[in-house]
């Protein structure tokens, strides 16, 4: 296994533990007062434990459904990737050079030109592009972009950033106005990488970081903010406050404004 994505995948799995346990502990602290003060008797703490199992798994369920309508719904509505066959064609290539499955594709329809990818499993994850992103790019700022999303996929970044999310961020994936309450704690968790060494990965894998460059220099120009609420900007390829029109101290520590970014890129 490789040594990254074994560090990604123990640090999702202590998030999804911590979750089954809070869980589990809300359901004694409210079980044990009942048995004991009710005359109920203890049976009502393993039916209170049961119900914490069930509540949990019905949530992380709902929680991936809910960051999938969130980012591909980043928009007007869904576009079949069918109908799009140089997109298709690029990740078919790339994949192979990757080493990882070909992830379920979808276009989001927005003029935004950003893209991202997501699953808590490397093995059926989802590639997500804007339409504006597949408008403004050439093919091989393309292939740099999916280059950028699969290595997030195969070095288990992406697996884990999406656990961080539907879990410790599942609050404002059910109401956004959570966002503040969960904002520290997300973002925390989103920084166990950075903006840079995710850039550093794919040029390794491309080789050329022109191609990477460019499409970031693409996108910056045609705008990155798409309207998928505030606990899923951690998953996208680019901040969609990093556009040119932020001031680069306003982003979390974890990610670069673009500008930034590109010329980092350029000194490679």
């Amino acid at each position: 296994m490789d040594p990254l994505f074994a560090i990604y995948r123990s640090r999702a799995d202590k998030l999804l533990a911590e979750f089954w346990a809070v869980h589990l502990v809300a359901a004694a602290i409210v079980g044990v007062p009942v048995a004991l003060f009710t005359g109920l008797g203890w049976w009502v703490l393993p039916i209170a434990l049961a119900a914490a199992c069930v509540l949990a798994a019905v949530e992380l369920a709902a929680g991936e459904r809910r960051l999938q309508r969130a980012l591909v719904g980043a928009g007007s509505g869904t576009s079949d990737a069918d109908s799009h066959p140089r997109l298709e064609n690029v990740v078919d290539g790339v994949c192979l050079l990757v080493g990882v499955p070909v992830p379920t594709l979808a276009v989001a329809p927005s003029s935004a030109a950003n893209a991202t990818a997501f699953g808590r499993r490397s093995d059926r994850s989802t590639l997500v592009v804007t339409q504006g992103l597949l408008d403004a790019l050439n093919r091989i700022e393309l292939e740099a972009v999916v280059a950028r999303l699969l290595t997030q996929i195969r070095d288990g970044r992406a697996a884990y950033l999406t656990t961080a999310v539907t879990t410790v961020g599942f609050p404002a994936l059910l109401w956004p106005a959570l966002w503040p309450l969960v904002q520290a704690r997300t973002e925390r968790e989103a920084s166990t990488g950075s903006d840079f060494d995710d850039d550093a990965e794919a040029v390794r894998l491309t080789r050329y970081p022109p191609g990477l460059a460019d499409a970031l220099e693409t996108m910056s120009a045609n705008g990155v903010r798409t309207d998928a609420p505030r606990v899923t900007w951690p998953l996208w390829l680019a901040d969609p406050r990093a556009d040119a029109a932020v001031a680069p101290d306003s982003l979390p520590d974890y990610r670069a404004d673009l500008e930034t970014r590109v010329a980092v890129l350029r000194e490679f």
